[in-house]
């Protein structure tokens, strides 16, 4: 049975908690120097996973995409797969689906799953794929020609590329929720139903469909860059650094929530062990979620604000007991000091490098 990770606020200082930080996850609406917005601040869920050309793996990826649908409604929701967005709730929305889901699973090997799920009105095309909206699926499932394409023809030995599902709901959505749409417990129920190599959940930046309007060109990683030096809670990570080989034996930095599979916590003396560390650990909880040992970073999915002095101990034990397998560097676009951003590659990978391990310290 797995851990429900939901636990309720019983104390005046964690409402105050929430109050403070839902107001400035509201608040974090960011324009790029084009006027688009790039990103904003809510709930986010990443499950990274191999063997995307297997078919066991794509049916519990279309399970996940029908439970975000269900929870989010498909009336609310729009759909790009290689051609103009459509309502995924109207005829062409349905469509699409209907065409494109049977040929994802008859042919895992051949047919990618690459398509994004947002609110919004998908018309004109241009405002929806070019702006955060409040909520965001984007799924990436490889075919087996581009798992091993650079195993095979340009890095021997380098291992499969990396699948992924990432999605995102608004801080408002969140207060309205009954109970069994809570997001930890919704969270748990997606990584019980993908059985990811590796998930992290918590706060994080919701980046427009098209997420080139948080690189470089609209200076948009220079506009997300001071929030999240001022706010480590909030999570930043490109999906392009998602598909990496470097996640094929690793994983990314911790949230409040982090899923590691049985395959990477048999580098850390296996399941049984880790949780006898969570459990002598001062802020940490654990419990079995399908395939993987869920850690939970204290009793509350905390911003911090180095601005205030507001520093988070309880991810720092998160980290620091997952350093061993955690990427040692990984370039990420949505990552870009002034005033150059990732332009300047030196200064970006350093950057990316120091985000990556932010906890470490705490």
């Amino acid at each position: 049975m797995a851990k429900d990770f939901n636990k309720p606020l019983s104390t005046r200082e964690l409402q105050k908690a929430t109050v403070a930080t839902m107001d400035i996850l509201k608040a974090l609406v960011l324009q790029n120097q084009f006027g688009r917005i790039c990103a904003r601040a809510g709930w986010t869920i990443e499950m990274v996973f191999h063997d995307g050309d297997s078919l066991a793996v794509r049916e519990r990826a279309w399970k996940v995409v029908d439970l975000f649908c269900d929870v989010v409604g498909p009336e609310n929701l729009a759909i790009w797969w290689g051609l103009a967005p459509v309502a995924l709730g109207g005829k062409k929305g349905r469509e699409r689906i209907a065409k494109h889901k049977p040929s994802t699973l008859k042919n895992p090997k051949g047919f990618a799953m690459v398509f994004n799920l947002a609110s919004g009105k998908p018309s004109p095309p241009e405002a929806w794929e070019n702006n955060s909206q409040d909520f965001r699926l984007h799924c990436c499932i490889a075919n087996e020609e581009y798992i091993w394409l650079h195993d095979r023809h340009v890095s021997p030995g380098i291992g499969p590329a990396m699948s992924f599902i990432r999605m995102a709901f608004p801080a408002w959505w969140i207060l309205d929720q009954p109970p069994e749409h809570n997001v930890g417990r919704l969270t748990t129920q997606m990584v019980e139903l993908m059985q990811p190599f590796w998930a992290i959940a918590g706060w994080g930046v919701m980046p427009a469909v098209d997420e080139r309007n948080i690189g470089p060109d609209g200076k948009g990683q220079q506009v997300l860059y001071p929030y999240l030096q001022r706010f480590p809670g909030l999570n930043a990570l490109g999906s392009l650094a998602l598909i990496s080989h470097d996640f094929n034996n690793a994983m990314y930095s911790i949230n409040w929530l982090s899923f590691v599979s049985d395959a990477l916590l048999e580098k850390l003396g296996g399941r049984e062990a880790v949780r006898k560390q969570v459990e002598a650990s001062q802020y940490l909880s654990a419990g079995d979620v399908g395939n993987c040992l869920g850690i939970r970073a204290g009793d509350f999915p905390g911003l911090g604000d180095m601005d205030q002095g507001l520093t988070l101990p309880a991810f720092g034990e998160a980290a620091r007991l997952l350093k061993p397998v955690r990427a040692r560097s990984r370039l990420n676009n949505f990552i870009g000091p002034p005033p150059s951003g990732s332009n300047d590659e030196h200064a970006w990978l350093l950057a990316c490098d120091a985000y990556m391990s932010r906890f470490d310290l705490f």
